[in-house]
């Protein structure tokens, strides 16, 4: 589980950000709320925000730290805060703190863009009030230096030594150890921890096609059959249907055949396996892998006629959404976190509700925990979510940054409606319209 998310330096966010999981002292929703070593968490938390105010950046923000702890500082340049040059020269630092496999975990780091490396990292375990650092990163004299205080064989502190001393400047020590067979001794559990933790994280960007891997588990979970008809998208059924790759390229136009088969052979080249989605005249595919050969899956929908089936690109925005958010409310484990944006984009106000209790419903128990940014102001109501799941992100009329906080911080009463509140800019967040110039030319 996320309990603390803190973000400096990267796109709209100047200054250090906090965002917090940790729940307040309220009695209400308590279903809203999971027990954690102890410790009070939030299943669930929303971003409010006008245009441009950085919601979408915050998801981006926890994006581009799991990048750089799978493959390392590529792709990240230019990614500071670019409306202060001096910002260029400053570092970028991304710190969790987080709760995996029975125990609390702090890690960070901090990299440069300017010199393309990170210049320190860290790992601590936390138990109350005490911290073990697994480890610390540093510059010392230009070289990467490792410290540690946890409790090693002395095999496996010559290994970490000389892991250390090799390190690569742009990838993070969590990844070099992760990737190696030393990861599985006791010894580097935290390393796992942490590791699997990331690995098992779920970020859904509103331009995310659906994977053939998900439509499978749609066509097989009879649940989606049953919630597909509570949305009332008019959907009975969804299947797939292999097809040959010369049906689906008769008579598409050149620029479209020549832009498949550039993925086709990035799909060869990398032994990509997984479902790849390439929009094709009007239709949705997916391709997978079959050995050597490329197989295609044309993604079709019943709607009640079973001899005229739909594609996907006949449906509405808003179904189409849900079949991508669908199954995270029913593919649910026993712990996980999932970061979505604009999760009400093309949805009615009503079934975005739905699609939130249906959250809570299905996670009953387990620690789950749906974060994800909108502007529906419908949702801001404490009959339906807590106030402490409630967080705005607002953009400073001077420095343009973007600042986060909770609706905690005003102290509102349970029972207060708050959206009036919200859209007269008494919280902040809300867009500010200035008034054009008139030009007597």
């Amino acid at each position: 589980m996320l309990i603390r998310f803190a973000v400096e330096n990267f796109l709209s966010f100047k200054d250090k950000q906090v965002f917090s999981m940790v729940a307040a002292k309220h009695t209400r929703h308590p279903e809203h709320i999971t027990d954690v070593g102890g410790k009070r968490i939030l299943k669930g938390s929303f971003l409010f925000g006008a245009n441009a105010s950085g919601k979408s950046n915050f998801i981006k923000a926890v994006a581009a730290a799991r990048h750089i702890i799978f493959s390392g500082l590529s792709g990240m340049d230019r990614k500071y805060f670019r409306l202060d040059p001096s910002f260029a020269a400053r570092p970028g630092s991304f710190q969790f703190d987080i709760y995996s496999n029975g125990n609390f975990y702090s890690y960070g780091f901090a990299f440069s863009y300017s010199d393309n490396m990170i210049i320190s990292e860290w790992l601590y375990r936390i138990n109350g009030n005490n911290e073990v650092c697994i480890f610390e990163r540093l510059i010392e004299d230009g070289h990467t230096v490792i410290h540690t205080g946890a409790k090693l064989n002395e095999d496996n502190q010559y290994r970490f030594r000389i892991y250390g001393e090799d390190i690569n400047n742009t990838k993070t020590l969590l990844q070099d150890i992760s990737e190696k067979e030393i990861v599985k001794d006791d010894d580097f559990k935290a390393f796992r921890d942490v590791w699997k933790w990331f690995g098992e994280l779920v970020i859904i960007f509103p331009d995310m096609p659906l994977g053939l891997n998900t439509w499978r588990s749609l066509v097989s979970d009879n649940r989606v059959y049953q919630m597909v008809r509570t949305f009332d998208t008019g959907i009975r059924s969804v299947s797939i249907e292999e097809q040959s790759l010369d049906k689906i390229l008769s008579g598409t136009p050149e620029r479209i055949r020549e832009r498949f088969f550039d993925d086709v052979e990035r799909i060869i080249k990398t032994g990509e396996r997984k479902g790849t989605n390439i929009i094709l005249g009007d239709d949705l595919y997916s391709f997978e892998m079959r050995g050597n050969e490329l197989v295609a899956f044309k993604q079709l929908m019943d709607h009640g006629n079973p001899d005229e089936l739909f594609s996907f690109d006949d449906e509405s925005d808003g179904t189409k959404r849900l079949f991508d958010l669908l199954p995270f409310v029913t593919a649910v484990k026993e712990s996980g976190v999932i970061l979505i944006d604009e999760i009400d984009r093309s949805f009615h106000t009503n079934l975005i509700i739905r699609y939130i209790e249906l959250f809570y419903d299905n996670t009953k128990n387990l620690n789950m925990q749906l974060i994800a940014t909108l502007h529906d102001v419908n949702l801001m109501d404490m009959d339906i979510i807590r106030q402490d799941e409630i967080w705005f992100i607002h953009r400073d009329e001077i420095t343009n940054a973007s600042d986060m906080y909770s609706l905690n911080r005003f102290q509102i009463r349970f029972d207060k409606k708050v959206i009036k509140d919200y859209l007269i800019g008494r919280f902040g967040s809300v867009p500010l319209f200035g008034q054009m110039e008139e030009n007597n030319e």
